[in-house]
């Protein structure tokens, strides 16, 4: 049972949200000629040819990262308990909407107290959304595996 399509969802939800862990999420130049780089365990400064500095460490955006990741995963190996299935991939949708509000917060903040030249999203500021999709079309899966089991349920 675990070739069925929500697996490939979900595991897909784990491999945007692994590279969410590494890639960075968004970018800012500021006058001075530094640039902030916005990653999941926080924010780094850096100038060209030197060394990245920790600006400002982001908690809650590495640990929700985390925390989906390995909730998607994790409902994979869930296929007999589909209703808990159906529960944590709507509890995922949550996580990943907060995610997307944290990530956002922390940039806004960020931009709106320094003085910046250019910004820039990158593409893994995307992935939470994907993941939320990936979320629902699992949901979806299961949802009409959940009906299918009930109606063969009745007939017997």
């Amino acid at each position: 049972m675990i070739q069925r399509v929500q697996s490939v969802y979900l595991l897909l939800v784990t491999v945007l949200m692994s590279f969410m862990l590494i890639l960075p999420y968004a970018e800012l130049t500021m006058t001075d000629g530094h640039l902030l780089t916005f990653l999941a365990h926080g924010i780094e400064k850096s100038v060209a040819g030197e060394a990245s500095v920790l600006y400002k460490t982001t908690i809650a955006v590495i640990v929700l990262v985390l925390i989906t990741a390995l909730l998607s995963f994790g409902n994979i190996f869930l296929f007999s308990r589909r209703i808990v299935q159906l529960r944590l991939c709507l509890l995922n949708i949550t996580l990943l909407l907060t995610l997307l509000i944290i990530q956002y917060v922390h940039y806004s903040s960020t931009k709106s107290t320094l003085e910046i030249t250019e910004h820039s999203f990158r593409i893994p500021a995307i992935f939470p959304l994907i993941s939320i999709i990936f979320n629902f079309l699992a949901y979806r899966h299961i949802h009409s595996d959940e009906m299918l089991v009930n109606s063969y349920n009745r007939l017997r």
